[in-house]
């Protein structure tokens, strides 16, 4: 899922804390009751912009049809927006990387073109030397952004690198983000979707998302329809009780995640 939404939600949103996080529902002592899950590799904390490069890389590996893509470094800014990244430590392995190789996606790196391999050997031995960009304290694996307007908390890019998928990843995302909206006092959520994406629609589907209507021709890359994607009322006690649910079998399967408001304490 990825949107160009600019042109379509108004402006004016609801007042976000000043750094765009409130706290959590529930604590992982309610999640797990007497169990004690075991840690998540990944957590999920706010985005910063100085994890706008890493995160437009992502974008990049993960929708490389899509021309233009978003203003990462523009949007975390947003006095509307949100994003929040999933992260985890950096191993050793990747810390000896050269920093612009870190912020290259897996095309980019394997690239056969002579031009493509000159310029990663300027970049290896010369730019990263010279003036190597700053990296993030951690590693990303993948992010969501959420635009707040009005009494409606808008999905608009859940972004994954390749190698992190199937691994509870943007599900966690997807879970934090409702979390926020929900924080946010918005009524309802509201996303698009690729009318092909079986997958992603399942899974909004899970999360109580109905399909409410189409955006026809809305992608640019091919022009294929947008699914347009909403929830029922998020504050009511049956969708909470369905997104808890959800959250504690999401937990027992990958691991507890430490996320914005849900420390694990």
């Amino acid at each position: 899922m990825h949107s160009d939404i600019a042109n379509y939600i108004p402006r004016g949103a609801k007042n976000i804390s000043p750094h765009g996080i409130q706290v959590g529902l529930v604590t992982s002592d309610q999640i797990g009751g007497s169990n004690v899950l075991k840690p998540n590799e990944f957590s999920v904390r706010s985005a910063s912009v100085h994890d706008a490069m890493i995160m437009e890389s992502i974008e990049r590996e993960a929708f490389p049809e899509l021309i233009p893509l978003s203003r990462i470094s523009r949007d975390i800014t947003r006095d509307n927006g949100l994003y929040l990244n999933a992260v985890r430590k950096w191993r050793p392995s990747e810390k000896k990387l050269k920093s612009r190789l870190m912020i290259a996606t897996q095309a980019e790196k394997e690239d056969p073109r002579l031009s493509a391999k000159l310029k990663r050997s300027i970049n290896r031995y010369f730019l990263d030397y010279i003036n190597p960009p700053r990296l993030p304290p951690d590693y990303i694996a993948g992010f969501v952004g959420l635009w707040f307007v009005l009494d409606e908390a808008h999905v608009i890019v859940i972004g994954l690198r390749g190698v992190d998928r199937r691994k509870g990843v943007g599900e966690l995302l997807f879970i934090s983000a409702l979390e926020q909206a929900l924080a946010n006092n918005s009524k309802v959520v509201s996303l698009e979707v690729r009318r092909s994406n079986d997958v992603a629609i399942e899974l909004y589907r899970k999360y109580g998302f109905q399909k409410v209507g189409l955006r026809i021709r809305y992608y640019s890359d091919n022009g294929e329809d947008a699914v347009i994607m909403t929830t029922p009322p998020i504050q009511s006690d049956d969708f909470k009780d369905h997104l808890f649910s959800l959250t504690q079998q999401h937990a027992e399967k990958w691991g507890w995640a430490v996320r914005p408001g849900y420390s694990g304490h």
